[in-house]
């Protein structure tokens, strides 16, 4: 038989292009399979799910906690610890740096009415627990630790004739309950140790307690502009010898009260904080204005 050679070369250049598109096929479909395998496995791995974060053992039940461990003896949530992660940086927020509050500090906060929250920006903090006209004089101080008391400065004073009062007045001889601020130090002779901003107290000084003065709650030297009836000549009260000025209504509302100190005493005052002259010198020669202290009176 005779051969076509021109058919048979066409025969096989087709079967050639048969075999070929066949191979395409296969080599497509498994290239697509495990691309898509690839591309399932990096969504798996970028989604933030429990099961694919890396995470020291218990950190996000110590963040979430929001109590402290009985053993803590602190009122602020755990966060506080600032317990570091596997890389040594803090796995908490940038806030968690807030001292703790040891329990009794927030028991004496929580008793006048405030909180944690309400001593944040200070460092320093003395509390006058009274009960009716004595008092316990406590100090406390903040560090990177926490909240800390310092028994050395614990002591025994006084407080108003009238106790601690809600509704302060001229006409009312009780110390102001509440939160301030402590202000200057003063002194009739010579200047005492301290980190706060002080005053000497001459034979011209005066502290004004006349509502109805223009100068009403405040420090005046000299008579020149002299528009009040009633006042505090301050170098001729021996308790003034060292104290330091309690922030309390200030700026003056009218007839709420002024003058208020903590100064030497040995007996209840017309409406100050009194304490023996050692203990008011140690306690100036802790304050420091750059801590920012405060005073509860309870």
């Amino acid at each position: 038989m005779k051969i076509n050679t021109a058919k048979l070369i066409g025969i096989l250049i087709g079967v050639i292009a048969a075999a070929l598109l066949a191979s395409s096929i296969v080599i497509f479909t498994v290239s697509r399979c495990s691309s898509s395998g690839s591309n399932d496995k990096s969504t798996a791995d970028s989604s933030p799910s429990a099961a694919t974060l890396s995470e020291p053992p218990g950190a996000a039940n110590t963040v979430s906690t929001s109590k402290p461990a009985a053993s803590t003896g602190s009122t602020s949530s755990t966060k506080s610890s600032g317990a570091a992660d596997a890389t040594g940086t803090s796995s908490y927020p940038s806030d968690a740096s807030e001292p703790t509050v040891p329990d009794e500090l927030s028991a004496l906060l929580e008793q006048s009415g405030y909180s944690a929250e309400s001593i944040q920006g200070s460092g320093q903090l003395i509390v006058v627990n009274a009960s009716g006209t004595s008092a316990e004089i406590s100090f406390f101080e903040k560090s990177a630790e926490g909240w800390k008391r310092d028994d050395s400065l614990t002591c025994a004073g006084y407080v108003g004739v009238e106790g601690t009062v809600d509704n302060m007045s001229e006409q009312i001889s009780g110390t102001p309950k509440g939160l301030y601020s402590i202000g200057s130090a003063f002194y009739q002779d010579s200047a005492p140790d301290t980190g706060l901003d002080s005053f000497a107290i001459t034979g011209d000084t005066y502290w004004i307690d006349d509502p109805d003065s223009e100068y009403y709650n405040q420090k005046v030297v000299g008579e020149e502009n002299r528009d009040w009836n009633s006042a505090e000549h301050m170098s001729e009260i021996p308790s003034y010898r060292y104290g330091f000025v309690i922030n309390y209504n200030m700026p003056a509302e009218y007839n709420k009260g002024s003058a208020i100190f903590f100064h030497i005493g040995y007996s209840p005052t017309q409406g100050c904080v009194a304490a023996s002259e050692d203990m008011v010198l140690a306690y100036l020669g802790k304050l420091s204005a750059a801590q920012s202290p405060h005073i509860l009176i309870i």
